[in-house]
């Protein structure tokens, strides 16, 4: 296999730090105090409209919607639950909680069942349908009847049972702000304490806001927590291997420095951390200790050689270096891939991650170099192989030694059997299905995912899916005419089983016409430019109407299965009005919607990134069997991962496409360190069957180490969020699963292929 790794000059860096050390640790001082700097400058933006922002028509309609009618996702819902809900008591102190929240700071509505009012007489005056002393109420019972079916309620803000009532508290400008949301959710807390507690009621609290609030929280939890925990097993791992404080500094301090200097940039540019940028400190930091480690054995392994100080390190940066440089250029490539899709978030995270990605390369060959120079001093080759042969590092080399020989005696059984596993896992991968559900990403103990719940057990549900009329443009908006689209429309709409409620023009109409009101005097109320009764049902000046219906949290497939069945009812009233626009809209719908679409543009993305990488490999090595080589260790763990993600039922959701290039980057890494090695001891040595064997007893140690490392990060696995869980899960498979691909299956393959060629 002829082939060369070449770093393309960069790995040069490496020797230029090492002949002026104390400049270069200078530089690296400097840097990380302007950087610090920035580190005030870091935000979190939470808004979930910003992970699934798009150009599409579908982006632009909700932008629209949300423009006209308000935003249902600035509601907080308040389920307020007690077997005394509907008794003079309770109903007083139901009251009671809704009248104080319209005082909270950044409230700018409270919609409850007092909100709900007789029909208008014809002078459009309307009436409270409970008096001002509730415990006046003569017949309960009848209260209750006209409360249950008043189309304001109904199905929406009380159940069947009158045991639960639902309250929407809606937030003004502030609610994308957590600080708001988050005072909001504490004034609920103490107005229930003051009002609800006394009267033996309950109250919890969902909708988006407090989903934000509630998933923010967890994350910056897990920021300190399980990124200090990993970053802790990575130094106590090293400590185990290397067992000298020296080397553990070498070890561990660039990636600290890759973090601060990553962070720091994000901080100065005005890049806010979202949902998704979340994990790109944590993967620069694993990525500078993988490098650093690579460079740190090579180093080690020069000064039992015999090699001088300065010498060792200069010998380790030339035969480790252009590798180094070689996968940071194809994980730059493989996160970079990511903008492809057509997703500002997906964007940002694929940029970030790339930028992470060169600067973890940059880092380990500005630092390791002058900080092993400066700290290690002149080798002492008995204490080096002490320290060489401890517990751990003696475990690692019995495993490596293990996995040189089981290649050498047995490697066309490891790669049928690798490429059986390939196949199998392969064929399981591709029978997933895109999928996504908001309550899925929440904690299954937590308030705001019980809150949700018992509004779709005892609800319509906390879904709403919207449909947006644009009036034709030949009739007045406010007239017969439009009352009758709009109840064709709403027919649609509760036609299906799955829409609890329908909340339209035409739900009014039938209410005004139950209580012995005319058409003429809804559509005087219509016209009405104060009626806060139809501002959420109609905008007149901009000729366009609204019809919501209420749903439980569906998976994506199903809400968009649901939305494409009432799209093509609604062609027979397009045909009718042709000059009219029907649009399904909403939260909900627009982020199944646009999960769905992700997947599949980073889907495509993750294919394209395999394949430009793969060809990069052949001709950097200049060997077309050395690019096909890397092609099935690499899919390998992203074929398993799959595989476990079809066995579990969790599908293919955006966040585990993420990780899966993710993974892909740090698979072809650790091949591109095992073929470089390969090719230098095949030169060396002129035996392919001893080079193998060195390379993986040589490069296995590293291997291990590093993916140790980053196995590290799957403690996140025990985050009460269960997308955090399922990366802590990935994260593990697909780095062990990669492991044994480079130490293992990649080995076999080219015994294999060597095999063969001198049988030719």
């Amino acid at each position: 296999m002829r082939s060369g790794i070449f770093g393309f000059g960069i790995e040069r860096l490496g020797l230029i730090a090492l002949a002026r050390p104390a400049w270069a640790l200078a530089l690296v001082v400097a840097i990380s105090a302007i950087a610090a700097a920035g580190l005030p400058g870091l935000s979190f933006n939470s808004d979930i409209r910003e992970v699934f922002r798009s150009s599409s028509q579908s982006s632009a309609v909700l932008e629209e919607t949300t423009r006209a009618f308000g935003a249902s996702d600035h509601d907080l819902l308040v389920v307020v639950e007690g077997d005394e809900l509907f008794t003079p008591r309770g109903l007083a102190a139901l009251r009671d909680f809704a009248l104080d929240l319209r005082l909270a700071d950044g409230v700018s509505n409270v919609l409850s069942l007092f909100s709900a009012r007789s029909a208008p007489d014809r002078n459009g005056v309307s009436a409270d349908l409970f008096p001002l002393d509730l415990a006046a109420i003569g017949d309960l019972e009848a209260l209750r009847g006209r409360i249950a079916t008043h189309p304001l309620v109904r199905g929406k803000l009380l159940s069947r049972d009158a045991k639960l009532a639902l309250v929407l508290v809606t937030l003004g400008d502030g609610a994308a702000d957590l600080d708001v949301v988050r005072g909001a959710i504490a004034e609920i807390g103490a107005a229930a304490e003051t009002s609800l507690t006394p009267a033996g009621l309950s109250r919890s609290v969902t909708g988006f806001p407090a989903i934000r609030s509630t998933v923010v929280g967890i994350l910056t939890h897990d920021q300190l927590v399980f990124k200090a925990a990993a970053f802790a097993l990575s130094i106590l791992l090293s400590w185990l291997y290397f067992r000298s404080l020296r080397y553990l500094t070498i070890a561990v301090l660039p990636s600290a420095i890759a973090a601060v200097w990553l962070l720091g940039a994000m901080g100065w540019s005005g890049q806010q951390i979202t949902v998704v940028t979340n994990v790109v400190p944590s993967l620069a930091m694993v990525i500078t200790f993988s490098n650093a480690v690579h460079l740190l054995l090579a180093i080690r392994r020069e000064r039992i050689a015999g090699q001088t100080n300065r010498a060792g390190v200069a010998s380790a940066v030339r035969a480790v270096g252009p590798a180094t440089v070689m996968t940071a250029v194809t994980t730059v490539l493989a996160l970079s891939s990511l903008a492809l899709v057509d997703r500002p978030s997906i964007t940002s995270f694929g940029l970030t991650a790339a930028f992470g990605a060169a600067l973890a390369c940059f880092v380990a060959l500005i630092v390791v170099p002058p900080l092993a120079f400066a700290l290690l001093g002149e080798p002492d080759r008995d204490w080096e192989s002490r320290k060489a042969a401890g517990a751990m590092s003696g475990l690692v080399a019995t495993l490596t030694n293990g996995c040189a020989r089981l290649v050498a005696a047995r490697p066309l059984l490891l790669s049928a059997t690798g490429i059986s596993i390939l196949a199998i896992c392969g064929t399981l991968y591709f029978m997933n299905k895109p999928q996504f559900r908001f309550g899925a990403n929440l904690p299954v103990s937590s308030e705001v995912a019980r809150a949700a719940e018992r509004i779709d057990e005892k609800l319509a549900g906390a879904g709403i899916l919207e449909l947006l009329v644009r009036l034709p443009a030949d009739a007045p908006a406010v007239s017969a005419q439009t009352l009758r689209i709009v109840a064709r429309a709403s027919d649609v709409m509760a036609g299906e089983t799955l829409v609890g409620e329908v909340w339209s023009l035409d739900t009014v109409a039938r209410w005004y016409q139950g209580n012995g009101r005319t058409q003429a005097d809804l559509l005087a109320e219509m016209a009405r430019t104060d009626s806060p009764f139809f501002a959420r049902l109609i905008r007149p000046q901009q000729r366009l109407v609204l019809v919501s219906g209420y749903l439980p949290d569906l998976e994506a497939s199903s809400l968009i299965a649901l939305a494409d069945r009432i799209d093509g009812k609604l062609d027979a009233l397009r045909a009718a009005y042709p000059q009219a626009r029907f649009e399904l809209t909403g939260i909900s719908l627009h982020s199944a919607r646009a999960a769905s679409e992700m997947i599949h543009l980073l889907s495509r993305s993750l294919l394209v990134a395999i394949v430009v990488i793969i060809v990069l490999i052949g001709v950097t090595l200049r060997s077309v069997m050395a690019g096909a080589l890397t092609i099935l260790p690499n899919l390998l763990p992203i074929a398993v991962a799959g595989a476990y993600l079809y066995v579990s039922g969790q599908q293919l959701q955006f966040t585990s496409i993420i990780i899966f290039t993710i993974s892909f980057g740090i698979a072809v890494d650790s091949t591109i360190h095992v073929l470089n090695h390969y090719r230098a001891a095949r030169e060396r040595t002129g035996d392919w069957a001893q080079a193998l064997e060195t390379t993986v007893r040589v490069i296995g140690p590293a291997l291990i180490l590093a993916t140790l490392a980053l196995m590290a990060g799957g403690v996140t696995m025990l985050s009460p969020l269960p997308m955090a869980q399922l990366y802590g899960k990935l994260v593990v498979l697909v780095l062990a699963t990669a492991l044994a691909g480079d130490i293992v299956f990649l080995p076999a393959l080219i015994a294999t292929l060597e095999r063969w060629r001198s049988t030719r």
